[in-house]
């Protein structure tokens, strides 16, 4: 049932509940503390404690595996998490993914679903996953096994997903689509991604990358910055962070990108602000007018992954990483977000989750 623009599943109205009730408790009492003040430390406990039937997003409220959240913690996570048990849940999404002919957003260790809606990024991270792992590891098994219903997936996802040569304005991607973001450039540097991965995973796809890139160079690129979606000139700070972290484009054209960040301050002080201003609540659906700060706060997951990207590009991010540092032994947690001025985001309905998974995993993933 979908609810538009949601899908409507019994494990997200009990997700519902569930939020509800942590919002309540991180808004009266704040975040509980782990007994450690090592960042690190954090990290691989909060690793540990969400590693059940599936690989939980979050301690606090986030009792779920989002498979976008299970890729970008994925190569920190194989730094603590046993190996085996990260391949048997990859395999496990690819499986059920091709039982149920789409990459769903969530899974529990039953089945997978959407919530709050389908993703279009859903299948770059489960196919950016497979291939993460067969690099750390030198197992290259899991390719093989994963192999024919990834073929499936990708041949539906072709499909179904494109139109005049971009994704679809219909199809949602991040968190960050919560607001309605038509095509939003995220989703479709992810779409890339997926694509530039097909020939490593030995699959067979109809659209060329190459021209895909240079469709979203010039429709979406102004200079120092792609923008956040389709017919907009608002500034898109996710889809610069995931071009540097997943290395798209050329070097040169990543150089612009953290120019045009850097000169924006989305990483000031503390990395960073997902957006360049508060969203016209015009694009804000039902639910999301109840937190509409959310979407102009600062992410610390998405800051470590424009600092991993801004590593790999060269730059010195000590700042920008004892910045993160400071606010995980602030509140003595690994935090999903707080307010530009290092304040819990915190309402009554809805707060930042902590020991969050894709934070951990980032954080591992940056100190090495």
């Amino acid at each position: 049932m979908k609810l538009i623009p949601y899908a409507v599943t019994a494990e997200g109205i009990a997700a519902i509940g569930i939020n509800f009730m942590d919002a309540m408790r991180v808004h009266l009492r704040g975040i509980p503390r782990l007994d450690t003040k090592d960042p690190a430390e954090m990290a691989r406990r909060t690793l540990r404690a969400n590693a059940h039937g599936v690989l939980y997003a979050g301690t606090g409220h986030f009792w779920f595996m989002w498979v976008s959240d299970f890729g970008k913690a994925l190569r920190g996570a194989l730094k603590t998490l046993e190996p085996a048990y990260l391949r048997r849940l990859i395999a496990y999404m690819a499986r059920e993914s091709d039982r149920q002919g789409r990459v769903t957003s969530c899974f529990t260790s039953r089945r997978g679903f959407d919530m709050p809606y389908y993703r279009g990024d859903n299948l770059p991270w489960l196919a950016h996953s497979v291939a993460e792992y067969a690099r750390a590891t030198g197992d290259k098994s899991l390719i093989e096994e994963t192999r024919p219903a990834l073929q499936r997936l990708l041949d539906s996802f072709e499909g179904t997903h494109f139109r005049g040569g971009l994704i679809r304005p219909d199809i949602t991607g991040d968190w960050m689509d919560t607001i309605l973001r038509p095509s939003s450039t995220y989703n479709n540097l992810c779409a890339l991604h997926l694509l530039n991965l097909a020939p490593e995973l030995g699959l067979t796809r109809r659209t060329d990358p190459r021209g895909f890139e240079q469709r979203l160079i010039n429709e979406r690129w102004k200079g120092d910055h792609f923008t956040d979606y389709a017919a907009t000139k608002a500034f898109g700070v996710d889809a610069g962070a995931l071009a540097l972290y997943l290395e798209l484009f050329d070097a040169r054209l990543r150089e612009r990108i953290l120019a045009g960040l850097e000169k924006g301050g989305f990483a000031e002080p503390i990395p960073m602000r997902v957006s360049a201003g508060e969203y016209d609540r015009a694009l804000m659906p039902l639910f999301t007018r109840l937190t509409p700060l959310y979407h102009s706060s600062v992410w610390l997951h998405l800051g470590l992954m424009y600092l991993n990207g801004a590593k790999r590009a060269g730059r010195d991010v000590s700042k920008g990483r004892a910045a993160v540092e400071e606010i995980f032994t602030r509140y003595g947690h690994i935090v999903e977000c707080v307010l530009p001025d290092g304040r819990l985001y915190s309402t009554f309905v809805h707060a930042t989750d902590y020991g969050l998974s894709m934070a951990a995993g980032q954080y591992l993933e940056l100190v090495g």
